[in-house]
C-alpha cells in the first residue's frame, strides 16, 4: 500500500513543478519539491519577490543571543573549527537556532557581499519567510542537505549554495542548524558533497559536545563500529539513569536505533548489564570490546562516575555487586552527630516540609539529597537537580520554571518545561540556592508557597506536588542580613535544617575510610598500608569526602601488589601531612593502636589538631588526665618529637 501512495504524491509534485517552476528547468529531489509545495500552498509565498525583510533588530539579536547562550558557548567551537577551514574557500559559516534565526556567522573577507545577501547574525530563515532554503528547510526535514542556486524557493537566493546540518540535543529535539553558504557558485550542486559531509561531521561534533556537557554527572557510554573507529560521525553515546535506562543520547544513537530509545535497559541493546561493562573495564577507566551477533563493537565506559551511582543489575563474576545509591543511614555512617541528624531527618519526611542541606564543598550534600529522594514516599518520582551556580544567570528563570510555546522571540517552538514541572511527583534539588538570582527569589518563594505553576504563555497554572530540598556551602544568615537573600525565602526552605560536618570533624573516618574503599569497583582486594592510613587520617581535606574519593581512586590506579602505600597517594597529601608522632618509647606504631584507649586518643587528637584543651573537652577528660594517658601510651605531639 505504501508504494502507490508514495507513486501518487511523486506525481502530483511533478505537475506542482510544471504548473509553478517548469521555466527553472529542474527535477528536484523529493525534499525541495515538498519545501515547495509548503512554501506556496502553506506559507503563500510569491518565488519571484526579489526582497525579504527578515533581519531582526540589534535589540532582538541581543535578546535573542541572551536567550541562546549556553548553546552558543558549547556549538563556539564547532563554529571556528569550520571556519577555518572553509571561510578561505569563499564560504559563510552561520549557526541558526532551531527558529531559522541566525545566531553567530563567520563570513571571508569580503563580508559586505554576503552580509548583502542575508548571510549575518539576526537573519531569519525560517521556511514561512524566506521559503526553500538551506537552513529553514533542514529544520523542516530534520536532515542534512544542500539546496544549490534556483533550488531555493525566492528568486533573490539563487546565487545561493547552502549545505546544511541540523543539531539535535540529547532528547532527539533540534537545536538548530549549522550552514556552509557560498555566492555566485556556477558548478553543479554533486561539487558540494565534500563541504556537506564536513558541514555535518561538525555539527555531529557540536551535538556531542552538548550531549557530554549535559551529562557530565551521569555515567556515560560511547560506541563505535569497531572497522570505522574514526568515523566520529558515526559515535554513539548514550547516558542512564540509576535504574540503568536510557535518560539521554546523541543523533548517531537515535538514528542507530529503531523505534524508541529514551528508556530502554542498557542491557537491551547491548550484550551487558552496567556492572559488568563496569567490571570489565576496570569501573570504566578505560575501553573494552563486546561482541555482538554479526558485529564487533568498541565500548567505552564514560569516565565520570557518579559517587554512589546506583548499580542494580547482577555482575558475571563472582565479585561484589555494586550497590544502590546508599541510604540515609549508610551516608551518616557511625558519626553520631549525623546518625541523629538522619532519625530527626525520617521523622519530617513526606510532611511537607522543605529540608536545607549546609555544609563545607564537597561534604556529600547532593548525596544526602538523592538518599531523602530515596526514602521518602515520591521515591517512584523523578529526582531533578538544578545548580544554581552552574547556570548562566539570563538561563536561571527558563531552566527552573518553563515556558510554553510562542512564549517570547526566540522561544523553542514547542515551549520547554522547568525543572519544577520535572520534578512534579518527585523531590526538586535546588544545589547552591545561595547563588540563586534575587529577582527569582520572589517568584520561588510565591510557587513553594502557593504548589503551583505558572510557565510564562501557559494559560492555566499547573499544581506541584514535590519535596524541595536545597543545599548551599554560603552562609545564608549574613546574605540575609546583607540583603542578598530573601528572609523570607530561607525560613520557606529551611522547614528542616541538616548541617553536614566536615570531613576532618566525623568521628567516624577510620570506617569511612574502609567503607569507600570497598564501595570502588577499581580497588576490589586492595588494602591500605600504615603509613597510608596515618596519612589519610591526618589530612585536613578541605575538599572533604570528595576529595577523599578522588584520592582513594588516584592511589587505586596506582597501587602494585594489592596494596596502596604512602607513595601512591596524591602529592598534595604528602606535601600537607603531618610529622608522624613518635613514641618515647622504641615501639612501633602499629603495636600500640591495638589498645583500644591509645587509638582513640591519637584520633582525638589529630582531629582537634593536637590542641589539648579541645582534644580533652571533645574526649570528655580533664587536660590532667589527657596528659597522664598520653604519657602512659607514650603518646608525643609531632613538635615535640625528636
Amino acid at each position: 500500500m505504501t508504494a502507490p501512495t508514495t507513486d501518487t504524491r511523486a506525481r502530483e509534485l511533478a505537475a506542482f513543478i510544471d504548473c509553478h517552476f517548469a521555466e527553472r528547468g529542474l527535477a528536484p529531489e523529493a525534499v525541495i519539491a515538498e519545501s515547495w509545495f509548503r512554501s506556496i500552498n502553506q506559507h503563500h509565498l510569491d518565488p519571484g519577490l526579489r526582497h525579504v525583510d527578515n533581519i531582526l533588530s540589534a535589540a532582538e539579536i541581543r535578546q535573542h543571543q541572551a536567550q541562546h547562550e549556553a548553546y552558543l558557548s558549547i556549538a563556539g567551537q564547532g563554529v571556528n573549527g569550520l571556519a577555518r577551514r572553509v571561510v578561505d574557500a569563499g564560504f559563510a559559516v552561520l549557526l541558526s537556532d532551531a527558529d531559522g534565526i541566525t545566531l553567530d556567522a563567520r563570513l571571508p573577507a569580503d563580508h559586505d557581499r554576503y552580509s548583502r545577501a542575508g548571510l549575518i547574525v539576526g537573519a531569519r530563515w525560517d521556511e514561512s519567510i524566506a521559503g526553500t532554503n538551506g537552513i529553514g528547510t533542514a529544520l523542516a526535514s530534520g536532515q542534512a542537505l544542500t539546496i544549490h542556486r534556483q533550488e531555493h524557493f525566492l528568486a533573490a537566493n539563487a546565487r545561493l549554495s547552502c549545505s546544511v546540518s541540523p543539531i539535535f540535543d540529547a532528547q532527539n529535539q533540534l537545536l538548530g542548524c549549522l550552514n556552509a553558504t557560498c555566492l555566485f557558485n556556477d558548478g553543479p550542486k554533486q561539487a558540494q558533497h565534500l563541504t556537506l559531509h564536513l558541514v555535518t561531521l561538525y555539527a555531529r561534533l557540536i551535538e556531542n559536545t552538548h550531549f557530554r556537557q549535559r551529562y557530565r554527572d551521569r555515567l556515560t557510554l560511547a560506541l563505535k563500529p569497531r572497522d570505522d573507529i574514526t568515523d566520529l560521525a558515526n559515535e554513539q553515546l548514550l547516558a542512564l539513569d540509576e535504574g540503568g535506562r536510557v535518560i539521554g543520547a546523541n543523533r548517531a544513537a537515535f538514528m542507530a536505533q529503531p523505534g524508541a530509545l529514551l528508556g530502554l535497559r542498557i542491557e537491551q541493546l547491548l550484550p551487558a548489564t552496567i556492572d559488568e561493562l563496569l567490571m570489565l573495564t576496570r569501573g570504566g577507566a578505560c575501553g573494552t570490546q563486546l561482541r555482538e551477533p554479526g558485529s564487533e563493537l568498541i565500548i567505552e565506559v564514560g569516565l565520570r562516575v557518579p559517587a554512589g551511582y546506583g548499580l542494580r543489575a547482577k555482575p558475571v563474576a563472582p565479585a561484589p555487586t555494586a550497590a544502590r545509591h546508599p541510604t540515609l543511614e549508610q551516608l551518616a555512617g557511625g558519626d553520631s552527630q549525623l546518625q541523629q541528624s538522619v532519625q530527626r531527618l525520617r521523622k519530617v519526611l513526606d510532611k511537607d516540609i522543605c529540608i536545607l542541606i549546609t555544609g563545607e564543598t564537597g561534604t556529600g550534600k547532593e548525596a544526602f539529597a538523592r538518599a531523602v529522594h530515596q526514602a521518602s514516599r515520591r521515591q517512584a518520582g523523578p529526582f531533578v537537580a538544578l545548580n544554581c551556580a552552574a547556570i548562566p544567570e539570563s538561563l536561571i528563570e527558563s531552566e527552573l520554571f518553563g515556558y510554553r510555546s510562542g512564549s517570547f522571540t526566540g522561544a523553542n517552538r514547542k515551549g520547554m518545561k522547568g525543572k519544577l514541572e520535572l520534578a512534579n511527583g518527585g523531590t526538586l534539588f535546588l544545589d547552591e540556592i545561595g547563588d540563586m538570582p534575587a529577582h527569582l527569589q520572589t517568584r520561588l518563594l510565591r510557587v513553594l508557597a502557593e504548589r503551583e505553576l505558572q510557565p510564562l504563555g501557559a494559560e492555566a497554572p499547573v499544581a506541584l506536588d514535590i519535596q524541595v530540598v536545597s543545599a548551599t556551602h554560603q552562609d545564608l544568615a549574613s546574605m540575609i542580613a546583607d540583603k542578598r537573600f530573601r528572609e523570607d525565602l530561607f525560613y520557606r526552605l529551611c522547614g528542616m535544617r541538616m548541617s553536614l560536618p566536615a570531613l576532618r570533624q566525623r568521628s567516624d573516618r577510620v570506617e569511612l575510610i574502609e567503607h569507600l574503599l570497598r564501595r570502588l569497583p577499581e580497588a576490589q582486594g586492595l588494602q591500605l598500608d600504615a603509613e597510608a592510613h596515618r596519612c589519610l587520617l591526618g589530612h585536613p581535606w578541605p575538599g572533604n569526602v570528595r576529595q577523599l574519593l578522588n584520592a582513594l581512586r588516584y592511589a587505586a590506579a596506582l597501587a602494585e601488589n594489592g596494596v596502596i602505600s604512602l607513595n601512591c597517594l596524591p602529592e598534595e597529601l604528602l606535601a600537607s601531612a603531618p610529622r608522624t608522632p613518635v613514641l618515647a618509647q622504641p615501639l612501633r606504631l602499629e603495636a600500640q593502636v591495638e589498645d583500644a584507649e591509645a587509638r582513640h586518643l591519637l584520633d582525638v587528637l589529630r582531629r582537634e589538631r593536637w590542641n589539648i584543651s579541645a582534644a580533652a573537652d571533645a574526649a570528655g577528660i580533664s587536660r590532667s588526665t589527657l596528659y597522664r594517658k598520653m604519657k602512659r601510651h607514650a603518646i608525643v605531639p609531632p613538635n615535640q618529637a625528636d
